[in-house]
């Protein structure tokens, strides 16, 4: 997420901007087909301690070229420990899922984020939201329940990771929407890749060499497999995670720095055909017809509700970068 920018201090580069953010979703793609590479040799919590511990220096760069390290000073630890840790949950859902579904389903799902946002802005922030918007997050939900397929022979309990993904996320934008009043993306980034090394190295030391036995759900597996030494080109792909981690995040906050939210925000969602692509090239997955459909009905309701926040002038609510 990104500090909120007066207009009178943007830019106007919508090129500029496009550019920017196509970039950053594309490299977070790359960091996806990644993960989801390694997810049958290494546990979750590994991948992440080593992606935050090579992440983590690149971010301290991005802000002392934001200015200085006292940036990362916060009167709101609290609020930044409950932003990390639901941001952690977030993307562990999330990296699970990659262990079992397609990535363009796992992707599409993950869309759903503003439509949670939106429902709980409501108890959480007071917010009044009109039928339209309500409108447009039942349409979404929809579109969720026919990608997940409850009842048919063909559904996986771990398509729900990805919805659980995006509801965590969903509570690591309302938390930043406070936070951005005061704090930068920056900041935000550090002290969530703080925690992703630190629980990310605890849970390992925890588990140790130990074997659980969850049977074969590769999701559950991902989850809880025991800490095994990278050979030197897995240990490069992870490595190769945190960096993107760091490039992306820069390349989204200078999209929203350098051209509207209006403008670059939809933009966001071309991460979909990305996983399309990738998820055929390197698996040979195609999203089947009720995944098509439903993606559509999920996306189409996000752009909607995407498009009545910023005509509020609220922050965007789109899919977060995965290095925030």
């Amino acid at each position: 997420m990104k500090e909120p920018i007066s207009s009178k201090d943007r830019l106007d580069s919508p090129f500029k901007g496009i550019l920017f953010v196509m970039a950053g979703v594309s490299v977070f793609m790359i960091q996806d087909v990644a993960i989801k590479w390694m997810s049958g040799s290494y546990p979750v919590y590994e991948i992440v301690f080593v992606r935050s511990l090579v992440a983590l220096p690149p971010i301290v760069l991005i802000v002392r070229l934001e200015g200085r390290l006292a940036l990362l000073l916060t009167r709101h630890p609290w609020m930044h420990l409950l932003r990390s840790f639901a941001m952690l949950m977030s993307y562990t859902f999330y990296y699970m899922a990659l262990a079992t579904l397609p990535l363009a389903d796992t992707v599409a799902l993950f869309f759903s984020g503003p439509l949670f946002v939106t429902a709980l802005s409501v108890p959480l922030l007071g917010e009044t939201v009109r039928l339209p918007r309500w409108l447009a997050v039942f349409v979404g939900f929809l579109g969720i329940v026919i990608m997940l397929r409850p009842g048919a022979g063909v559904f996986d309990p771990a398509a729900f990771l990805p919805v659980l993904a995006a509801l965590s996320y969903a509570i690591v934008a309302i938390v930043t929407r406070r936070l951005g009043e005061t704090d930068t993306g920056s900041s935000m980034a550090f002290y969530s890749n703080l925690l992703y090394l630190i629980v990310g190295g605890g849970v390992g030391a925890a588990l140790g060499d130990r074997v659980w036995d969850v049977g074969g759900h590769a999701s559950l597996q991902f989850l809880v497999r025991p800490w095994v030494f990278p050979s030197v080109f897995d240990l490069t792909l992870m490595a190769l995670c945190g960096l993107v981690a760091a490039f992306g995040f820069y390349a989204l906050s200078q999209a929203y720095r350098v051209a509207r939210v209006s403008t670059v925000a939809p933009f966001e969602y071309t991460g979909l055909p990305l996983a399309v692509l990738w998820g055929y090239v390197f698996w040979g997955d195609l999203p089947d017809g009720y995944t098509i459909v439903g993606a559509l009905l999920v996306v189409g309701a996000g752009l909607f509700v995407l498009r009545q926040e910023t005509r509020r002038k609220r922050i965007p609510l789109h899919a977060p970068p995965a290095g925030s």
